[in-house]
């Protein structure tokens, strides 16, 4: 049973970990994902694919203590939900990823099983989880420093951002260039008031 989670902080870092109690200790895999190149739901799944690579290196003493299944605990509803799909979009590289991770071990005669779990709920594999996240993310202790890519996530965060950005500029540069031209309520969803605006520019409104 692996208990996973991802961690991100507000300067971009981000940090991935699966833990395993193995007689009474935890055992775990970290890995730091960099500064701006992933988001917090790429986080989450990469962690998934740590538990099933680690379940993978085990496969042998899986096998010899017959277990079946081997099942995984995720926090993330839309990690899950990514998972159930390979279609196009963000999350797609580390899905097929953890897909094809598997059919590895179903080849060798063992399930796999992705379970949700609510976080911060004092449930002891999700409390461990977030704290070697945590440790990932600063790049502290023990850890694996991946060798990164952009993702679709990050990617489509920053384009939104940069619209939104774009957007806003181009406003306050229009009322700037107006006297009285002003916008009410968010951005660009209300026309100028012309009682608030000069002759000029009422007059477009009541034809004066």
């Amino acid at each position: 049973m692996w208990s996973t989670d991802g961690s991100g902080s507000d300067d971009g870092r981000m940090g991935a970990t699966s833990v395993c109690n193995h007689g009474n200790q935890w055992r775990f895999r970290r890995s730091f994902l960099g500064s701006g190149h992933m988001e917090v739901f790429d986080a989450e799944l990469w962690a998934i694919g740590l538990a099933l690579d680690m379940a993978i290196q085990k496969r042998e003493t899986l096998q010899i203590h017959g277990v079946k299944t081997v099942a995984v605990f995720s926090d993330s509803r839309a990690t899950i939900r990514r998972m159930a799909h390979l279609e196009p979009g963000p999350g797609q590289r580390l899905a097929r990823r953890i897909n094809r991770s598997a059919w590895n071990l179903l080849a060798h005669g063992i399930a796999t099983e992705i379970h949700w779990v609510p976080g911060h709920s004092s449930i002891p594999g999700n409390e461990e989880a977030d704290r070697q996240a945590n440790l990932a993310r600063d790049a502290g202790g023990s850890i694996v420093i991946e060798r990164l890519y952009t993702s679709a996530s990050n990617r489509a965060r920053r384009i939104s951002q940069g619209r939104s950005a774009a957007k806003v500029k181009w406003e306050a540069d229009r009322c700037s260039k107006h006297f009285g031209y002003k916008l009410k309520g968010k951005a660009g969803t209300k026309r100028p008031i012309p009682m608030t605006s000069v002759e000029s520019l009422a007059a477009r409104f009541y034809q004066m």
